[in-house]
């Protein structure tokens, strides 16, 4: 499907280049897919982004899917160069890409608790209202771009008690598009901020992260085995580090989870 550009010079969104380049498809497989496809086959300015109405393969962490009702909710991804970024370091992209959309959904709900769940997701009074997926492409020790699709939650109703929107939070109905523009602002000042000043995007991801410095209860999935600790930090390969009685434990994705 031929993708629709839309010339952002008389109506672009208050950026340097995030959003700059901007690429509509009515439908796609995954954004994040698509948008490596077209990277593959030419130059994009960084910034580029590409959004979708609906994704018949969407796709979250460690090969989960992201499903989202048609015309209803923000799905896109943003293509960056972090050339700057160490490969050890990447996780920094994906702290700041949390961050981003903390600022936004904050912003749009100021008397709400809004949190970052390990590794990237948001969450709004404990319910997840965004998923992100960063995908790195590394070359000669150095990472060549970062495609980073973000689903965001805003106009579909939920009422189960795992998943939430704007709209089931408020019950207003929002303008996509507005908040798109938003997000590229978002998204484009932690990206500064994480080339500037990285040291700022640690702490302030910590500052909002989900059970961060208090006692909680975690679960082993693959031994079915619960333990009681505390997340005291990130490590550097963006490994979750959990202060137990037995010392500190460190545990990559998939490999535990919070239960409360």
């Amino acid at each position: 499907m031929e993708a629709e550009k839309y010339n952002l010079d008389t109506n672009h969104p208050p950026t340097l280049f995030v959003g700059r380049n901007y690429i509509f498809l009515p439908e796609t497989t995954s954004t994040n897919a698509t948008l490596k496809s077209l990277y593959a086959k030419s130059s994009l300015p960084e910034g580029t982004v590409l959004i979708t109405s609906y994704q018949t393969e969407g796709r979250g962490q460690a090969g989960t899917t992201w499903e989202s009702e048609k015309d209803t909710n923000i799905m896109l991804s943003v293509l960056l160069y972090p050339k700057f970024i160490a490969v050890a370091d990447q996780f920094m992209i994906s702290k700041a890409m949390a961050l981003a959309v903390h600022d936004l959904v904050s912003t749009l709900l100021p008397d709400t608790e809004v949190n970052i769940k390990w590794p990237n997701d948001i969450l709004v009074s404990g319910k997840k209202i965004c998923g992100i997926l960063i995908e790195n492409g590394l070359k000669a020790n150095a990472i060549e771009y970062c495609i980073c699709g973000i689903g965001i939650n805003i106009n579909q109703w939920f009422e189960d008690q795992t998943r939430t929107s704007l709209k089931t939070i408020t019950g207003v109905e929002y303008d996509l598009e507005y908040l798109e523009k938003q997000l590229f602002s978002c998204i484009e000042a932690r990206y500064l901020k994480l080339k500037q000043n990285p040291a700022a995007i640690s702490k302030d991801y910590l500052d909002v992260l989900y059970g961060f410095g208090k006692k909680s209860k975690f679960r082993i999935p693959i031994t079915d085995e619960n333990f009681e600790g505390t997340i005291c930090g990130i490590n550097t390969d963006g490994r979750l580090m959990i202060k137990t009685a037995e010392g500190v434990k460190i545990f990559g994705l998939k490999e535990v989870s919070l239960i409360s």
